[in-house]
């Protein structure tokens, strides 16, 4: 038993099937592309929310010093009130003692 096949029916599948090949690698790279240029927006999207976020941070740190005193500041400016009201003190008692003397 033998199978005959014509020249041109071979040719004919030839030829459909690397439309065949070729459709299907046609859609790969289509699925390829819409998949890079989502993760493409994607990236686009976190870039200009995180471009948001820093700009937030910036303005946070340029503020922060208006609003809220650092540890350090406050322990110096206390103490310097604490001394000056040792100052006022000590003249307040050297008042009274020469007013008690007289």
């Amino acid at each position: 038993m033998t199978i005959t096949v014509e020249f041109w029916h071979l040719v004919g599948m030839l030829f459909s099937f690397l439309a065949t090949c070729f459709g299907f690698a046609k859609i790969l790279l289509a699925q390829f592309h819409n998949s890079m240029q989502e993760r493409y927006n994607a990236q686009q999207k976190v870039n200009t929310k995180v471009d948001a976020i820093e700009k937030q941070v910036n303005n946070l740190n340029a503020t922060l010093p208006l609003n809220y005193v650092l540890r350090d500041d406050y322990i110096r400016g206390q103490a310097i009130l604490e001394a000056k009201m040792d100052a006022l003190h000590k003249t307040l008692t050297e008042i009274y003692k020469k007013e008690a003397i007289k």
